[in-house]
C-alpha cells in the first residue's frame, strides 16, 4: 500500500507540476475579469490545495513525515505570518485579503498558497528536477515565439487577444522576459559545461533519447543556442530595464564563473546568437537615415506600448512615509494604492503621468517597506541575503550539474526583484526556481536524518537550520501524520469553497462588464447582483452596481422625462417608483463600499459623483457630494482633479467664492493644469472680476498646445474676454456642467439620502509649495 500511494503519488505532482507550470505560462481565458492572473492563480491554488492533502494522506499511511528543510523556510514562514498579522491590523481588511479591484496577486490569499507552494516544491521535488527544466526551457521557448510573434504584428488568435503588439500569454510583457532571464543560465551553462558536470541533460525527455552520441551531443548545443538567441531576443526587444540588468548579470556571471577557453569550440554556440541579438537590438535603435529609407525594426521598436513604472524617487517618499506611520506591520497586503494616493509628493503632479494611480512601487522591496512594514521587509531581506549566501558558495564549488545554474537563477531573480515589483507568473517560476536550487543541493549530498521525538522537541529541531544547507528529516510522533491530514483536508476545503464562490463572482462580473460594452443594462444590473451575492466583500462589484443602478434610472428619466415638446412627460408611477428604487440602491451600494474600503479613493470620488447627479430629486445630495469629495480629498490630498471637481460643484451652486478657492487649490497643486486655470477664469468672469478672469485665460492660451482645437477655443474666449463680450458656449466652466436629466432642480424630491453631516469634510487651502518635505533616499 505504502509503495503503491508513493508511486501514484509522484505520478501525480509530477503532472500536476507541469500542468501549473504551463499554465503560468500560457493559460489565459475571456470568463474572469483579469484575463490573466485569475485563471493562473486558480490552477495554483488546485495545484497547492490537492497536493498537501496528498502529501499529507502520505504522511499518514506511512506513518512518518519526511520533510526536507532549506534555510528559506523560516524567512518564509515569518513572510506569511506578517501579511496574516497586517490583513487583521489594516483598516481595509478585505482589500488586503482578496485583492483590491480584482488584482489578486500581492493579496494574503496569493502570499500563503505561494508559501505552501515553495514547502510542496521542496518536498516533492528531488529526482524530478532536470526533466522539469527541460520542458520549462520548451516553454520558455514557445513563449518567446508567441510574444514575438505578437510584437512583429501578427495575429494568431481572435479579439481580444493578440489584437496589440505588447500581448503575451503571461499578461504583461515583464512577466515574460522575466521569465526568460531567469532561465537564461540553463541553456548557457551547459552550453558552455558546468565544473560540477555531467554534460548536457537533453537526452532525458523521450523526444530525443534515441539520439545517442556525438549526435546528441550536437543537437543540444544547437538547441541551447538557439534557445539563447529566442531568449535574448525577447528579453531586449520586448523587455523592461530590470530584466535587461538581470538577463546581463546571468550571462556575465555563467561567463565570469566558468570562463571559457577562447580555444573551446563550444564558445562559438554562444558568442553567435549574442552577436544576433546584439545586431539586432542595434538596428532598432537606429533611425531611418535620408528622407526615402525605411527601418522597420526602428518603427516596431518606437511603437511597442512600454509598461509605465512608478519611478524610484516617488516610490522611495511613498514608501518611507507609510512605514513613518506603521511601521511594524504595514498597511496591509494589496494596499500600495491608498498608500500611493495618501503619500505620494507634490512634484509628482509635474510627471507626464501625475493622472495614473499606481497600484505597485517602483520594486518589490519598496513595496513589502510600505505594505507589510519593517518586520516585512526584514523577512524579504532575510530571504535574499540566505539565498546569495548560499549561492555564493556553489558560485565556488558547485555541487551538481544544475546547482550552478539554478544558483545563477536565483540571484537574477533577486536582483529583477530590486527593479521592479513582482508578479505572480514571475514569483510561480522564480520559487520553483529556489526550491530546485536547495533540492538539488541535498540529492547530492545525500543528508537525511531520522528523528523520534515528542511534540516540542519537534518543533524545536525544525525551526533550527543551517545558513546555506539543505536538509531531510523523517520525524516520527505519534498521531501527528493524522492531525495533519485533518487540518489540511479542512483547510483545502475551505480554500476550495470559497475560491469556487469567489470565482463564479468574478465571472458573473466579467459578463456584466461585457454587457455594460453591448449597453445592456439590465443584464448588467442581473450579473452584477449575482455577483455581490456570491462575494459581498468585493468593493468594486459595488461600486459598478452603483453605477449601473444609477444609469437605469437616468435611461428611464431620459426616455419619459419633461421635454420642450412634453412639458409633462410620459413618466407613469410604476417608472417613478423604479427611478426611486433605483437610485436608493445606488447610493446604498456606493456607500457600502466605502465602509468595505475607507481608504479607496475611488469608492469616495464615485459616491460624491453619484450625490452630484442626483441633486435635483435628493434633497441635501449636494451637501453630501461635497463631504464626499472632502472625504476622497482625504483620502489623496495632492490630486488637482478632486478640487476642481468640489470648485465645480460649488459653482453649481452659485458660491463663486469657494468656487475659485477650489480651483486656485488645483493649479497650485499642479501650476501647469489648463484645465484649472480655464474654470478659474470662468468663476472669476461670472465674479465680475474680469481682469484676474483674463490673466487666468491668458494662461491657458500659453498652456495649450498651439496644434490642438483646443487652443482655438481658449484664444477665442480670451479674446471675448478682452472685448467684454459674453463669451460663447459653454457657458459655465466644464467642471461645473450639469447635464444630467436628474439634476434639475425643479424635480420632485423622491430619495431620501438622510440628514445633511453636522460638518462637511472641507480640506484646508492649498499653498503652492517649491517641493515636498519629505524623506528622500541617502546616496
Amino acid at each position: 500500500m505504502k509503495d503503491i500511494l508513493e508511486t501514484y503519488f509522484d505520478l501525480i505532482f509530477k503532472v500536476a507540476l507541469i500542468v501549473l507550470l504551463f499554465a503560468t505560462l500560457f493559460l489565459f481565458a475571456p470568463y474572469t475579469t483579469d484575463f490573466y492572473d485569475t485563471p493562473k492563480f486558480i490552477v495554483l491554488l488546485t495545484f497547492s490545495g490537492l497536493m498537501l492533502t496528498l502529501l499529507t494522506l502520505k504522511y499518514t499511511v506511512q506513518n512518518k513525515i519526511t520533510l526536507v528543510r532549506t534555510p528559506l523556510d523560516i524567512p518564509l514562514i515569518l513572510f506569511a505570518a506578517v501579511a496574516v498579522i497586517s490583513t487583521f491590523l489594516s483598516s481595509s481588511p478585505y482589500v488586503a485579503l482578496l485583492g483590491n479591484q480584482t488584482k489578486v496577486y500581492g493579496s494574503l490569499a496569493s502570499i500563503v498558497v505561494l508559501v505552501v507552494f515553495y514547502f510542496l516544491l521542496t518536498n516533492n521535488l528531488r529526482t524530478l528536477n532536470g526533466f522539469i527544466f527541460k520542458l520549462l526551457l520548451l516553454g520558455g521557448a514557445a513563449l518567446s515565439v508567441l510574444t514575438l510573434l505578437s510584437y512583429f504584428g501578427i495575429k494568431y488568435l481572435p479579439p481580444p487577444f493578440n489584437q496589440a503588439q505588447n500581448f503575451t500569454p503571461t499578461g504583461i510583457s515583464f512577466s515574460t522576459t522575466a521569465i526568460l532571464a531567469i532561465l537564461l543560465p540553463l541553456p548557457l551553462i551547459e552550453l558552455l559545461g558546468s565544473r560540477g558536470g555531467e554534460g548536457n541533460t537533453w537526452g532525458e525527455l523521450g523526444i530525443f533519447k534515441k539520439i545517442k552520441g556525438a549526435a546528441l551531443g550536437l543537437t543540444s548545443n544547437l538547441i541551447n543556442s538557439f534557445l539563447l538567441l529566442l531568449f535574448g531576443t525577447t528579453i531586449l526587444l520586448t523587455g523592461h530595464l530590470s530584466t535587461w540588468l538581470g538577463g546581463a548579470l546571468a550571462v556575465i556571471l555563467s561567463l565570469v564563473i566558468l570562463r571559457p577557453s577562447l580555444r573551446n569550440f563550444k564558445l562559438v554556440y554562444v558568442v553567435v546568437p549574442l552577436f544576433l541579438v546584439i545586431l539586432l537590438t542595434t538596428l532598432t535603435l537606429i533611425p531611418p537615415l535620408g528622407t526615402t529609407a525605411k527601418n522597420p525594426l526602428y518603427d516596431l521598436s518606437r511603437s511597442f506600448p512600454r509598461e509605465v513604472q512608478l519611478d524610484f524617487i516617488t516610490s522611495w517618499k511613498v514608501s518611507v512615509s507609510a512605514f513613518r506611520d506603521q511601521p511594524f506591520w504595514g498597511s496591509g497586503p494589496s494596499t500600495y494604492l491608498f498608500n500611493f494616493t495618501g503619500y505620494k509628493p507634490i512634484e509628482f503632479n509635474i510627471n507626464k503621468f501625475w493622472n495614473i494611480r499606481f497600484d505597485s512601487a517602483f520594486n518589490e522591496y519598496l513595496g513589502v517597506l510600505g505594505t507589510l512594514g519593517g518586520v516585512g521587509l526584514l523577512a524579504l531581506l532575510s530571504l535574499a541575503l540566505l539565498f546569495i549566501s548560499s549561492a555564493a558558495k556553489t558560485l565556488s564549488h558547485p555541487t551538481s550539474h544544475l546547482s550552478l545554474p539554478l544558483a545563477i537563477s536565483g540571484l537574477t531573480f533577486f536582483v529583477i526583484l530590486a527593479f521592479h515589483s513582482g508578479t505572480l507568473p514571475f514569483y510561480i517560476i522564480g520559487l520553483l526556481v529556489l526550491a530546485a536550487y536547495f533540492v538539488s543541493n541535498l540529492s547530492e549530498r545525500g543528508h537525511f536524518e531520522t528523528l523520534n521525538r515528542n511534540w516540542g522537541e519537534t518543533f524545536l529541531r525544525l525551526a533550527r537550520t543551517s545558513v546555506g544547507q539543505s536538509s531531510q528529516e523523517t520525524i516520527k510522533v505519534e498521531a501527528l501524520p493524522g492531525v495533519l491530514l485533518i487540518v489540511a483536508f479542512g483547510l483545502t476545503l475551505f480554500a476550495f469553497y470559497f475560491a469556487g464562490k469567489f470565482s463564479l463572482a468574478d465571472y458573473h462580473h466579467k459578463l456584466a462588464l461585457a454587457a455594460v460594452a453591448r449597453n445592456d443594462g439590465l443584464a448588467a444590473y442581473q450579473e452584477l447582483v449575482a455577483a455581490e451575492q456570491l462575494n459581498p466583500y468585493a468593493d468594486s462589484y459595488r461600486t459598478d452596481l452603483a453605477q449601473v443602478n444609477f444609469a437605469l434610472a437616468n435611461a428611464i428619466a431620459l426616455t419619459k422625462g419633461p421635454t420642450q415638446d412634453n412639458p409633462q412627460g410620459s413618466l407613469t408611477d410604476q417608472d417613478r417608483q423604479n427611478i426611486q428604487v433605483l437610485l436608493q440602491q445606488s447610493i446604498n451600494e456606493a456607500r457600502t463600499a466605502t465602509t468595505l474600503s475607507p481608504r479607496s479613493t475611488i469608492n469616495w470620488e464615485i459616491l460624491a459623483t453619484l450625490y452630484r447627479q442626483i441633486a435635483g430629486v435628493a434633497e441635501n445630495a449636494l451637501v453630501f457630494s461635497l463631504d464626499s469629495f472632502g472625504r476622497a480629498i482625504l483620502q489623496d490630498p495632492l490630486n488637482p482633479n478632486l478640487r476642481l471637481n468640489v470648485g465645480g460643484t460649488y459653482y453649481a451652486i452659485r458660491n463663486y467664492d469657494l468656487a475659485i478657492r477650489f480651483f486656485n487649490d488645483a493649479i497650485n497643486l499642479k501650476p501647469d493644469y489648463a484645465n484649472g486655470y480655464y474654470n478659474l477664469s470662468v468663476a472669476l468672469r461670472d465674479k465680475g472680476d474680469l481682469n484676474s478672469a483674463i490673466v487666468a485665460a491668458e494662461k491657458v492660451v500659453s498652456l495649450v498646445d498651439a496644434s490642438s482645437s483646443d487652443y482655438q477655443l481658449a484664444q477665442d474666449y480670451l479674446n471675448d474676454l478682452k472685448n467684454r463680450v459674453s463669451p460663447p458656449k459653454p457657458a459655465e466652466p466644464p467642471a461645473a456642467t450639469t447635464e444630467g436629466a436628474l439634476q434639475n432642480e425643479n424635480l420632485p424630491k423622491v430619495v431620501d439620502v438622510g440628514n445633511p453631516p453636522e460638518k462637511i469634510a472641507t480640506p484646508s487651502a492649498v499653498k503652492r509649495p517649491n517641493s515636498t518635505p519629505e524623506p528622500s533616499p541617502t546616496p
